[in-house]
């Protein structure tokens, strides 16, 4: 008993480990909640009892508790799914206390099951998956032992405890394909839990950033979770890669920090299903995108888009130059976008007037020694492109520079920056000759899947470049050194094909299980009604062709069917029946009707009463039947006695 005891208060304590992980709950009430469970188990495992708190304290607390819950939804939590997780959390410490006094081992189970439904339900990474199974084993042992304990409640009774580890695995086994079978045709319902977006890092590295703020220490942690995946043409390759996924512009400037020009949200107009972003220039080449949604509803496009399709919605804002969608599931969208060599603006505007940054005479003096006596913006861009990636150093992570510094500063004194500082200093220097520039923030590289074929953009992938006004489009520029990019580190084979296989792992996770919804079903439908339809003309054609074998195949069935038929009926004759409906077939004979939800010492009681001499002849052959249905042993010769017992009772 006090084995099952630890084991019961690992299961509840294990079925909150995936909290600490989807922040669906704060990590001090899951520290608690662990350190006293931790307590129980050493208690038990000494021989003492659970109650780490005396049992008067946690009535007093639990009385409290009902008044706590509305403060904390309302105030600490601020969130009902995370007050009730509390709630739950609590209620799973007081329940083993209590179990002292009162046999509620079933009502435990539930609050575990509880406790892991939350988990689960706020979870959306492929390694909850182990976590269901080694879960759903446990439980089904726990269940199977309540079960044990009942039966020998019920027959008055204890017997020896079948082993239950292979059973559990056999049930784990059967509730898992029976699960796999149902999942295409359950209907799809949106996780009322996990909205698959968070908010936004107002310090992280460009990207994930609302603006650039260099009067603080700039941050990046590396972070391989994937972004985005992209498919295209191996005609593309060449031309659309190293891949830029474009999220953020910067065109504003104020107290050393680069921000974005507010607009809003503006709804674009889908002509069937195509959304027009920007006019294309040269050949054109198509791609697939699935992004996973993770700073608010911002789509990232690759550089050269032109149109976008396979989104219900597609806005621009919330500033100039940026999309979002108010369409996604499960933190996942998939759309299509068509890609041009070079784009220029839907409509023919004004040129955009340059940033205002205030422009010293020494900055002004470094841009016209980097472009000599060039007066075309581009080979202006392409000089000062040049000149900052041979002669500035890069540095990968923020914080190695080890202090904040001025754009300027950069420029003229240290000469030593990550890309958001390279991106200022170029833009700063292409205002200095009075040419319009910008700073774009958003992801660069993308590694291909080998095994899958599309390519792989993480967050470790964010990165900024620039954005030069030509005359008549913006085009792209990028200062920092070709190879200190992003994307750019070389892994060993094994580990690059290691790599390839879990994110296409990863992908079918997101695509077939996170994001499968009602649009897939419909396809599987139309599908199977296609492959249908086909069956049913080639069953036709093939019976034009062949009526003369169908109809001796038919003649084949005619005689064949009856004697089929005559030998089923013989084995089924043949078949012995099982104990416990040869024993129900003689109480009816008796007058005692066996329920389904009935035991045989339910009805050998009431045997005892209606014919107690029957009863004393019968009593022997149901402990038999007790015996070979619950030991776990099975013994061919108390079968036949009861088998024949019965027979001779018959007659």
């Amino acid at each position: 008993m006090r084995a099952r005891e630890i084991e019961l208060l690992l299961l509840t304590a294990f079925s909150a480990v995936p909290l600490y992980f989807t922040g669906a709950v704060g990590i001090m009430p899951l520290v608690v909640f662990h350190a006293v469970i931790l307590g129980m188990v050493v208690r038990v495992a000494r021989g003492r009892g659970p109650d780490i708190v005396p049992m008067t304290v946690m009535r007093g607390i639990g009385i409290a508790y009902i008044v706590f819950y509305f403060i904390d939804a309302a105030v600490i939590s601020r969130s009902a799914i995370a007050a009730s997780t509390h709630l739950v959390l609590f209620i799973s410490l007081y329940q083993p206390i209590d179990a002292m006094q009162h046999e509620n081992r079933a009502q435990r189970l539930l609050t575990t099951a509880l406790i892991f439904v939350a988990s689960v339900a706020t979870s959306t990474d492929i390694t909850i998956v182990p976590f269901v199974a080694v879960f759903g084993f446990f439980m089904f042992r726990q269940l199977m032992r309540i079960s044990h304990a009942e039966t020998a409640q019920s027959i008055g009774r204890d017997y020896s405890d079948a082993p239950s580890a292979r059973a559990a695995a056999l049930y784990l086994c059967g509730a898992t394909l029976i699960g796999a079978v149902m999942f295409p045709l359950l209907p799809r319902v949106r996780n009322p839990f996990v909205h698959g977006v968070t908010g936004t890092l107002t310090n992280a590295t460009t990207g994930l950033s609302n603006s650039i703020d260099f009067n603080y220490d700039r941050t990046s942690t590396p972070d391989a979770s994937v972004v985005a995946r992209i498919w295209m043409g191996q005609e593309a390759v060449p031309f659309f890669t190293p891949l830029r996924l474009r999220g953020t512009v910067y065109d504003r400037y104020q107290h050393n920090t680069w921000m974005q020009s507010p607009l809003g949200y503006r709804y674009l107009d889908a002509r069937e299903g195509v959304y027009a972003v920007a006019r294309p220039v040269g050949f054109t080449r198509s791609a697939h995108v699935q992004q996973r949604m993770m700073h608010n509803a911002r789509i990232f496009l690759p550089v050269g888009t032109f149109s976008v399709s396979g989104l219900g919605t597609l806005l621009e804002g919330p500033a100039h130059n940026s999309y979002a969608t108010s369409q996604f599931a499960g933190g996942l969208v998939t759309f299509d976008v068509a890609m041009a060599r070079s784009t220029r603006p839907l409509k023919q505007r004004r040129p955009p007037q340059v940033v205002a940054y205030p422009i010293t005479p020494a900055v002004a003096a470094l841009a016209h020694t980097m472009v000599g006596n060039r007066t075309d913006p581009a080979q202006q861009a392409a000089a000062i492109e040049d000149y900052m990636s041979r002669h500035f150093q890069y540095v990968a992570r923020p914080e190695q520079i080890g202090h904040t510094m001025t754009t300027d500063e950069f420029l003229l004194d240290h000469r030593r920056g990550h890309c958001e500082y390279f991106a200022a200093g170029m833009v700063a220097l292409m205002t200095a000759l009075n040419v319009p520039a910008r700073i774009v923030g958003g992801y660069y590289g993308g590694r291909l899947n080998p095994l899958t074929g599309y390519f792989v953009l993480r967050n470790e992938d964010a990165h900024a470049w620039v954005e030069v006004w030509t005359g008549n489009q913006w085009e792209t520029f990028d200062p920092t050194p070709a190879s200190l990019r992003p994307g750019n580190t070389q892994d060993g084979l094994l580990r690059a094909y290691a790599s390839a296989l879990s994110d296409s792992v990863n992908y079918f996770w997101d695509r077939y299980v996170l994001t499968y919804g009602l649009g897939d079903q419909l396809a599987i439908a139309v599908a199977a009604i296609g492959h249908l339809r086909d069956a049913i003309a080639l069953a036709k054609a093939a019976g034009h062709a062949g009526a003369e074998q169908i109809t001796a195949l038919r003649v084949a069935l005619a005689t064949l069917l009856p004697a089929a038929l005559a030998l089923v009926v013989l084995l089924a004759r043949r078949r012995r029946q099982p104990l416990f409906d040869l024993l129900s077939a003689h109480l009816r004979r008796l007058g005692i009707e066996v329920g389904p939800a009935m035991t045989m010492e339910e009805a050998l009681g009431v045997l005892r009463l209606e014919h107690p001499e029957a009863a004393r002849e019968l009593e022997p052959l149901i402990a038999l039947y007790d015996e070979e249905r619950f030991s776990g042993q099975r013994d061919r010769s108390r079968i036949t006695r009861i088998r024949r017992r019965l027979a001779e009772l018959r007659t």
